[in-house]
């Protein structure tokens, strides 16, 4: 799961891919609403990873299905995959899907290693520690 934030500058997504490719379509679906948005994007590679950047339009406390598909001729990006493939070009079981993942939007600073987690009632709740708990009457 990736974690983005509402931020309407460019984020960035680093991924190991099912398959490489330099362009693709973002397909963007909020589970709470089910509304999906589609978008053409460029892809770059570092090493063995592609990273994504996009501005994404997000809303604060949601889940998001990500969903990255090749363009059209998936076999003129690999004709290794070609070869070694059993299917035939006619299948319409063939996949361009170079990556899927969820995402969930929050302003929040979340950075495990620093130990800053991600909590619900952020700002929400606060303790009262002025009493004197001493003792308990019965």
């Amino acid at each position: 799961m990736k974690i983005l934030t509402t931020s309407t500058s460019s984020q960035t997504i680093e991924f190991i891919p099912r398959l490489y490719s330099t362009s693709a379509t973002l397909i963007l679906t909020d589970d709470t609403t089910n509304v999906s948005t589609t978008t053409d994007v460029t892809l770059t590679q570092s090493g063995d990873y592609l990273n994504l950047s996009h501005t994404f339009t997000l809303v604060e406390g949601r889940f998001y299905d990500l969903q990255l598909e090749a363009d059209g001729d998936i076999w003129g990006v690999n004709t290794n995959q070609w070869q070694l493939e059993t299917q035939t070009w006619d299948s319409d079981e063939l996949s361009n899907l170079i990556y899927k993942d969820k995402i969930f939007c929050t302003d929040q600073d979340v950075d495990q290693t620093q130990n800053k987690y991600y909590s619900v009632n952020k700002n929400e709740y606060t303790t009262n520690d002025t009493h004197d708990n001493d003792y308990i009457v019965l």
